[in-house]
């Protein structure tokens, strides 16, 4: 049966999650999604599902959905289109996935050029664990890695709290907006990171996945000075999305204070588990700190990417 391509939308998240959760289970790549988070990853600003999604049907069965987004601005003074996809496991080795890739690449490499007109185009996308076989197809169409993410957890029943006290509090309306602020600056030596605009930061942090009850901050006259934001895509998993320090406050201890009192909170509200990701070549040495919270590595993802000319 010949395949009919189309973008998808909200009619499609049904499908479009359990899509995304085969090829998890079978990749080893993360934990389920919930439709919830999809959906609103569709209603994200200045993201059009008509032109920044693609999905592959067999009658009425989904093999294949892939999506693309660019940041607002530059980043590493590039113009960068970012891109993701899957095929469904069972529907493998029939040549799908490379014109799945070859779609998204497409209007990637589009999305990024015209956002940024003049700039270099760079595409980016998860490559998926060592030696998958995403890996395999990104690099022959000309990707190389060029990061790798670990992603840590704790399991806070067999965690043990080391009783050191913290400064973090937990979040309020006025310190989440301030925290993204804090975010920015933490980040602005980051590579491969630009700053998050208003309206993105306001769409990441009121969706339904949100623990804001789970994050914690560090305030010192009005200012954030770090932050542990929190989301929840399974009731008894907490994802920590991010957690920073301000740049002037570093060596303080304030990244532990947040993620000791995010851990606190998680054990409390019968959560089972935190976890997070880690760039290996953060600047801040990031995974040490994890560690001697008692975060233990699970997986290994690579970020491929690939210039274009």
């Amino acid at each position: 049966m010949s395949l009919t391509w189309r973008p998808y939308g909200l009619p499609d998240v049904e499908a479009v999650t359990a899509l995304a959760n085969a090829a998890r289970a079978a990749d080893g790549t993360g934990r389920p999604l919930a439709e919830h988070h999809v959906a609103e990853q569709l209603e994200g600003p200045r993201f059009d599902p008509t032109t920044d999604t693609v999905s592959a049907w067999e009658g009425d069965t989904l093999v294949a959905a892939g999506s693309v987004w660019g940041p607002a601005e530059p980043v590493d003074g590039a113009a960068l289109g970012v891109f993701d996809g899957d095929v469904h496991p069972d529907h493998r080795g029939r040549g799908i996935g490379t014109e799945l890739l070859r779609r998204l690449q497409e209007r990637a490499a589009a999305l990024a050029a015209q956002r940024h007109p003049g700039l270099p185009v760079r595409l980016r996308t998860p490559g998926g664990t060592p030696g998958s076989g995403t890996a395999r197809l990104l690099e022959q169409a000309g990707f190389s890695a060029a990061a790798w993410f670990v992603w840590m957890e704790v399991d806070t029943a067999a965690w043990t709290d080391p009783g050191t006290p913290s400064a973090a509090v937990p979040l309020d309306g006025e310190t989440l907006r301030l925290a993204r602020d804090a975010h920015n600056d933490a980040f602005r030596d980051h590579r491969s990171s630009s700053p998050v605009p208003e309206d993105v930061w306001q769409h990441w942090t009121s969706g339904a996945t949100a623990r804001h009850d789970l994050g914690r901050v560090v305030v010192e006259d009005g200012e954030v000075l770090a932050y542990a934001l929190v989301s929840c895509y399974q009731p008894d998993v907490a994802h920590v999305d991010l957690v920073g320090t301000r740049r002037r406050a570093r060596g303080r201890g304030l990244a532990r204070a947040v993620l000791l009192g995010t851990l606190r909170a998680a054990r409390d509200a019968g959560i089972d588990v935190v976890e997070l990701e880690v760039d290996l070549t953060s600047p801040t040495g990031a995974d040490r700190l994890y560690a001697s919270l008692g975060f233990r590595p699970v997986r290994t993802i690579s970020r491929h990417q690939r210039d274009v000319a």
